[in-house]
């Protein structure tokens, strides 16, 4: 594949960004656009797009990845990276045609037609702790079999395979990495299972009652999007020469409870935080969200890290959200305390 030139001596890039419209696609969005270089191409595509970025060399691109002819259209030109997040959520799985036709079959036709570059582009694909089942071991590590008990972490973990396998016959050079909840997602926001715990970031800033459904013990895995950025920024930049077989990695992810997490909040919004935060533990999310630590030494060894305290998630949430920075009178320099 022949790239063009900036002018400046530098091959330009092209990449393509699929679930563009979506949280984490929006702030790679973000990212990719402050770093652009003059003479590199970005394809964003997504069903819809609320909000758009103000730079040059974005192309928005509205459409369903699980339509041929709009799949074919992206690629009509060779790319030289991929970022696949589009997919339809946990919280969407009652409809299994749509499912399997977006997070499976799409997938599917995205590698295929991947293949027929002449250069492999380095596709990033976000898949997903749902390909773990229940109940957990001890700890959640390399080696721990996934068992997906519904369909959404099935058709990850189908292409989690399908990734591995194609780079192996270097088609495609492809990274799954199995994130975590990412948060803090905007208020209200209902695509992933785990809105309630975006929401309780926004009850937090405002000092308002929020009932948990969860134990103050419980604990689960979660990164901010500021570190999640960061991971798939330096995925995208691996060596492919030098990683390993195995193509599917579980991000390092913060093991963290309630507790630590509403702590950290009060630590940022003020002490108050902890007289509106109640836990009442339902089963159901319990069976879904309490885990047990987890290890990932083979996304770590590649240079991927989590968060490294409740308290650095909370930080690293409100810097890359300004809709989230403490409101005047509260914090965690003195006032309201």
């Amino acid at each position: 594949m022949e790239c063009g030139n900036d002018g400046e001596g530098e091959t330009s890039v092209r990449t393509l960004i699929t679930g563009a419209g979506g949280f984490v696609g929006r702030g790679l969005l973000r990212r990719l656009a402050e770093s652009r270089r003059s003479g590199d191409v970005i394809i964003a595509t997504d069903l819809a797009f609320e909000e758009t970025v103000p730079a040059s060399g974005i192309h928005y691109r509205a459409g369903s990845i699980a339509d041929p002819a709009h799949l074919q259209s992206l690629l009509s030109e060779p790319v030289d990276r991929v970022f696949h997040f589009a997919t339809v959520a946990g919280v969407q799985q009652s409809d299994f045609a749509l499912g399997k036709s977006v997070n499976l079959d799409a997938t599917i036709a995205l590698l295929d037609l991947l293949s027929l570059q002449e250069v492999p582009a380095r596709l990033i694909y976000s898949s997903s702790v749902g390909v773990f089942g229940r109940p957990f071991p001890a700890v959640v590590d390399d080696d721990t079999l996934p068992a997906p008990p519904w369909s959404y972490g099935t058709h990850k973990l189908v292409c989690e395979y399908l990734i591995t396998d194609y780079a192996r016959a270097g088609r495609v050079d492809g990274l799954a990495l199995r994130f975590p909840g990412i948060v803090a997602r905007p208020e209200g926001s209902q695509t992933m299972l785990s809105a309630f715990i975006n929401n309780l970031f926004y009850a937090a800033r405002d000092r308002r009652d929020f009932m948990l459904p969860l134990g103050a013990e419980d604990g689960t895995w979660l990164m901010s999007l500021r570190r999640c950025l960061d991971n798939v920024s330096l995925a995208a930049e691996l060596d492919g020469a030098t990683l390993p077989a195995r193509r599917a990695w579980t991000l390092p992810a913060l093991f963290v409870t309630m507790r630590e997490l509403v702590d950290a909040l009060a630590e940022t919004y003020g002490t108050r935080v902890r007289d509106c935060i109640s836990f009442a533990p339902v089963e159901a999310v319990q069976q879904l969200f309490a885990t047990v630590p987890l290890r990932a030494p083979g996304a770590e060894a590649l240079g991927l890290r989590s968060d490294a305290t409740a308290l650095d998630l909370v930080r690293n949430v409100v810097a890359e959200n300004p809709a989230l920075a403490p409101r005047r009178g509260a914090g965690g320099q003195g006032a309201d305390r």
